[in-house]
C-alpha cells in the first residue's frame, strides 16, 4: 500500500507539467482551430510547445494565451494576419530555453490593423536568429526581463509601412538586445527606444546597425546609442535640443538622400554627437550636422576614422567638430563651419580631399611645443593637418595652419591677410622637389623641408623652425623667408624674427599677393644656418654576388659621419658599416659594397649624423637579390658528384635533388657548411634541379648528370 501511494505521489508533478509538441500542419487557418495543428489541439496547456516547421498563413489567434515555447524553424516563413486582436505570452518553468525561437533563414510577418502582440514572461528568454516584420497595426514584441529577447547576428528587425508605435514597449529597460551584425530596419513607427532617454528599452551594441528608411523629421537621437547608423532617405533633425550626447559606436553612413542634424528653434543643443567609425556618404547623399543653436561638436572618438568614403560626389558640413583619435582621412572635401578642436590625432588630406574652414570656422588645439612663439592654436605633434587644409574669408587677421608632416608639427602662419589661403607642408627636400637656383640676398635654403602656400589675396608669411627637425638655425639675423618664384628661390623680405637659435621660433616675411613655394632661406655661408643639405642622390645596384650603395650630398659642411643601416627579409635595421666624412673632393660623393647577402631580400637606410649632433635619415631602399647569387653547382655537367655552394646564412636547410617530372630522388641535410658535396653517381642519365627546403625563399639551379 505504502508503494502505490509513493508511486502517485512521485507521478503528478509528471501529469501536472506534461509537455506537448504541436506543429502547425496547413497551409492557412486559424490559431484556434485544433485541426490546424499535429497532433490536434483540443486543450491548449500554458507549456505547450508550438512550432512551425513550414510556410504557414495565421488568420486569427487567441485573445488572450499562455505557450510554452514558440518557434518558427526549417526556412519557414509565417504570416499572422489576425481578424482580432490577441496577446500570446511565452514561457513556462517546465519548458527549456529559448522560449520565443526565429531561427536562422525562418521568418515572422504580422500585420493587419488587428494588434498582435507577442510576450515573454518574466524569467523566460527570446532569441532571434532570422527575420520579423510588423506591417500596418501596433503589433508587440516585448519580454519582462533585462537581456531576455536577444536578435543575433544576421536576423532583421523591420518596422514596416503602416507599422504604429514602439515595436518592443514603452517599459521593461534593457529587455531586447541587439548584436553584433543584428538590423533594425525603420520604415514606420516610432524609435526602438521607448523609455526617455537615457533609458531605453532596447540595447544597441557595437557592430548592429539601426537602418533608417524613411523621410522626414528623425526622432531624438540624443541620450541614444547606436552600432552602425545607416541611412536610406531624406533625414532632418531639426528642432531638437538636448545636454545629452548622441553616440554612434561604429560607422555613419547615408546611403541615399541626406542626413541633416541641425536643431534650430527648440533651443540649444549642447550634447555632442560621438562617432568611433567611419562617416560615409555614397552616391549624391550629403552629410549636414551642426547649427548656431548646437555648441556641442562632433567628435571623432575612435582609432582610425574615414571620413567621406563610400565613392560618392556629395558635401560634408560639419559645425564644431573635435578630433580626439588616432588618425583622421579625408576622402573627400570636407568642410567646417564652426571650432576645429584638434586634441589628438593626425588628419590626412590631399588636394582633392581638403579640410575646408569657412569665415566662421576658427580652430583650438592641444599644447604645443613651441616655446618661443606667442600663439597658442597652432597644433602640437599629436595632432596635426598632414596634407593641404584651407581657411577662406581672411580679413586682414592672422592665423594659424596647424599642418607637419613625419610625426612633427611645422606650422606656418599668414599674418595681417585677406582672402582664401590652402597650406600644407612638405618634409622633403625642395632642391630636388622644386628648384636649385638662388637669387640675390640666399645663399642657400633648408634641404629637408617647404611649405605650398596658395592664396588669392595678400598678407605676410611666417614660417617656424623647431631644431634639430629643423637642421639648425645658429644666426636669426640672417634667417631668410624664401619663395620660388618659377626660376629661383627669392628673399621675401624678412621684416621679423621670433624665437632663439638652436631652438624654435619663426621669421615673417614682408607683404605680399604672391604665393607658391615656400623654404626657410639663409643670406650668408655655412656655417651659419645650415638648414641641412643632405642626400642629392641614394641609390642601390644589385648583383649576383654584391649590392653596391652610392650616395652624394650637395654639401658637405657639417657632417661627421655615415651609418648604413640594413635590414634583411624585412627584419629590424641593424649598422652594418660606418663611415666619416671625407675631406676634399670627395666629400661630396660616396660608395660602398655589401657583399655579406645572406637572404634574397634586402633593405637600406642611410642615417646622417652632423657635427652638432643632429641626425636625418634617407629613405629606405629595398632589393631582391637574383636567385642564381644563392646556390651554385659545378661542375655541371657532372658525372659523379657535385658540389653545391650556399649561402652562409643557410647551413640549417635541407637540399633536394628534383627530377625533370618533379619527384624528389636524393635529399641532402646541410650541416654549418657553405659548399656540399653530393654523390650522384647512381642517378639516371638527365636533367635535375638542386631545390633547397626550407630556407628563407624556394631555390633552384638546374644541372645536367652524364656517364662515360
Amino acid at each position: 500500500m505504502k508503494k502505490h501511494l509513493l508511486t502517485c505521489i512521485f507521478a503528478a508533478p509528471l501529469l501536472l507539467f506534461a509537455q506537448q509538441t504541436y506543429v502547425w500542419n496547413v497551409t492557412s487557418g486559424s490559431w484556434t482551430d485544433p485541426v490546424s495543428w499535429s497532433p490536434q489541439r483540443n486543450t491548449p496547456q500554458p507549456e505547450d510547445i508550438l512550432e512551425f516547421s513550414s510556410n504557414a498563413s495565421v488568420t486569427d489567434v487567441p485573445v488572450s494565451e499562455d505557450v510554452g515555447r514558440l518557434r518558427i524553424y526549417n526556412n519557414a516563413v509565417v504570416t499572422i494576419n489576425s481578424s482580432v486582436s490577441g496577446a500570446i505570452t511565452v514561457g513556462h518553468e517546465a519548458v527549456s530555453v529559448p522560449h520565443f525561437f526565429v531561427e536562422a533563414g525562418s521568418s515572422l510577418h504580422i500585420a493587419g490593423g488587428n494588434v498582435v502582440s507577442i510576450n515573454i514572461g518574466v524569467g523566460y528568454s527570446g532569441e532571434v536568429r532570422g527575420n520579423i516584420d510588423f506591417f500596418d497595426g501596433a503589433h508587440r514584441l516585448t519580454a519582462k526581463s533585462a537581456g531576455a529577447l536577444i536578435f543575433k547576428n544576421g536576423s532583421v528587425f523591420t518596422a514596416n509601412t503602416g507599422f504604429d508605435g514602439n515595436a518592443f514597449g514603452t517599459v521593461n529597460l534593457n529587455s531586447v538586445v541587439f548584436e553584433n551584425g543584428a538590423q533594425y530596419v525603420n520604415r514606420a513607427g516610432g524609435n526602438p527606444f521607448g523609455a526617455a532617454a537615457p533609458n531605453a528599452v532596447t540595447i544597441f551594441q557595437s557592430g548592429s546597425i539601426f537602418w533608417y528608411q524613411r523621410n522626414g523629421v528623425g526622432p531624438s537621437m540624443a541620450g541614444r546609442s547606436f552600432g552602425h547608423f545607416y541611412v536610406d532617405g531624406n533625414l532632418n533633425f531639426a528642432g531638437i535640443g538636448s545636454s545629452r550626447d548622441c553616440i554612434i559606436q561604429n560607422d555613419l553612413r547615408v546611403v541615399s538622400g541626406f542626413f541633416s542634424f541641425k536643431p534650430n528653434t527648440n533651443g540649444t543643443h549642447t550634447g555632442n554627437f560621438n562617432i568611433y567609425g567611419d562617416i560615409i556618404c555614397e552616391g549624391t547623399s550629403y552629410i549636414d550636422i551642426g547649427s548656431d543653436n548646437m555648441p556641442g561638436a562632433v567628435q571623432l572618438l575612435g582609432t582610425n576614422q574615414l571620413i567621406g568614403s563610400g565613392a560618392g560626389s556629395g558635401t560634408i558640413t560639419l559645425g564644431n567638430v573635435t578630433v580626439n583619435n588616432n588618425h583622421t582621412e579625408l576622402k573627400r572635401h570636407v568642410t567646417i563651419t564652426g571650432t576645429l578642436n584638434m586634441q589628438n590625432g593626425i588628419i590626412k588630406t590631399t588636394a582633392t580631399t581638403l579640410l575646408k574652414l569657412l569665415p566662421t570656422a576658427g580652430i583650438q588645439t592641444c599644447t604645443h611645443d613651441y616655446t618661443n612663439l606667442p600663439y597658442t592654436n597652432i597644433g602640437c605633434d599629436n595632432a596635426y593637418v598632414d596634407g593641404p587644409m584651407q581657411k577662406q574669408g581672411l580679413s586682414n587677421e592672422g592665423f594659424a595652419f596647424p599642418v607637419g608632416q613625419n610625426g612633427k608639427l611645422r606650422p606656418a602662419f599668414l599674418r595681417n591677410a585677406t582672402g582664401d589661403f590652402t597650406v600644407e607642408f612638405i618634409n622633403r627636400d625642395p632642391y630636388l622637389d622644386i628648384g636649385l637656383n638662388v637669387s640675390a640676398g640666399i645663399h642657400h635654403i633648408s634641404h629637408i623641408e617647404y611649405w605650398n602656400i596658395a592664396g588669392s589675396g595678400d598678407g605676410q608669411v611666417e614660417l617656424s623652425f623647431f631644431d634639430p627637425n629643423s637642421g639648425g638655425v645658429t644666426d636669426m639675423a640672417a634667417l631668410r623667408v624664401a619663395r620660388y618664384n618659377g626660376s629661383q628661390w627669392m628673399d621675401m623680405n624678412t621684416v621679423s624674427y621670433l624665437g632663439t637659435p638652436g631652438s624654435n621660433g619663426s621669421v615673417t616675411a614682408g607683404a605680399s599677393s604672391q604665393f607658391g613655394y615656400f623654404s626657410l632661406g639663409a643670406s650668408t655661408d655655412y656655417p651659419n644656418n645650415p638648414l641641412p643639405f643632405i642626400l642629392t642622390r641614394w641609390d642601390i645596384i644589385p648583383g649576383s654576388e654584391e649590392v653596391i650603395l652610392h650616395w652624394s650630398v650637395s654639401e658637405k659642411q657639417g657632417i661627421k659621419n655615415f651609418v648604413i643601416e640594413k635590414s634583411e627579409d624585412q627584419g629590424d635595421f641593424r649598422i652594418f658599416s660606418t663611415l666619416p666624412a671625407a675631406e676634399g673632393d670627395a666629400a661630396n660623393n660616396y660608395q660602398l659594397i655589401d657583399k655579406e647577402l645572406l637572404n634574397d631580400k634586402v633593405s637600406y637606410r642611410l642615417k646622417v649624423i652632423y657635427q652638432d649632433g643632429r641626425v636625418y635619415y634617407s629613405e629606405i631602399l629595398s632589393t631582391v637579390l637574383p636567385l642564381s647569387r644563392s646556390l651554385k653547382v659545378y661542375p655541371n655537367p657532372a658525372r659523379g658528384k657535385i658540389f653545391v655552394k650556399i649561402p652562409p646564412q643557410s647551413s640549417s636547410f635541407k637540399l633536394a635533388i628534383v627530377n625533370s617530372s618533379g619527384s624528389i630522388v636524393k635529399s641532402v641535410e646541410t650541416r654549418n657548411f657553405t659548399i656540399v658535396c653530393v654523390d650522384i653517381l647512381n642517378l639516371s642519365v638527365g636533367l635535375y634541379y638542386i631545390r633547397s627546403i626550407g630556407g628563407q625563399s624556394p631555390l633552384a639551379v638546374p644541372f645536367i648528370k652524364y656517364n662515360q
